[in-house]
């Protein structure tokens, strides 16, 4: 009889979100085990339970990975560089999370339980305010236009967010960006109206 079947976790992870997206919360662990080729006990070992898998799979609880990349910013490269660089990252992050938010709602999650153990704030909400603390900082740097950081936010991040909730209340799906560079025309379209006025501040890097 040969050896049960290794699988790391990130395997089980990208089972378990395509079984919980394609069958909704109620899919059994037995279906998701099916998919890796292991047993349904072995797969509630490595997680404790269903809920702690599903919460795993979409990383609740957890910062966006693409956080670190505005708490960090913006650093002395040209500023749409940069624009693009979150604008892509924070859009892989939509692609992903936007279908995943019905199975949630359907799953029952507590708002501490999308708040989990993260000691600066709930991840929407810090996610807001870097984004908002980025466009302060730039603003500083003599880089940006006048204006509210937070409604610069509000409108970038929104932008990027749309497009996703609409394909998935329309049942569409969104274009790649190599079959359709849609976020280099809505960081072109945002820098139009962010970007500092002729002669003014100390630098339009």
């Amino acid at each position: 009889m040969g050896r049960p079947r290794q699988v790391l976790d990130e395997e089980i992870l990208v089972a378990a979100r395509a079984c919980f997206i394609e069958h909704g919360a109620s899919v059994s662990t037995e279906t998701i085990a099916a998919r890796l080729g292991v047993s349904g006990p072995a797969l509630l070992k490595r997680f404790g339970t269903k809920r702690e898998l599903l919460k795993a799979a979409f990383s609740i609880g957890q910062a966006p990975p693409w956080l670190p990349m505005v708490e960090e910013g913006p650093d002395e490269r040209e500023l749409t560089v940069q624009l693009r660089e979150i604008a892509e990252a924070i859009d892989t992050f939509f692609r992903r999370m936007v279908p995943a938010f019905a199975v949630l709602r359907e799953a029952g999650l507590t708002p501490e339980e999308l708040r989990g153990n993260d000691k600066q704030g709930a991840a929407p909400a810090r996610a807001f305010l870097s984004m908002a603390g980025w466009f302060r900082r730039a603003q500083e740097q003599g880089r940006l236009r006048g204006g509210d950081p937070s409604v610069m936010a509000s409108l970038f991040l929104a932008g990027l967010q749309y497009r996703h909730f609409l394909a998935h209340m329309t049942n569409e799906s969104v274009p790649t960006e190599a079959e359709d560079p849609w976020v280099d025309r809505m960081v072109d379209t945002f820098w139009r109206g962010v970007a500092p006025e002729a002669g003014h501040g100390k630098r339009s890097r």
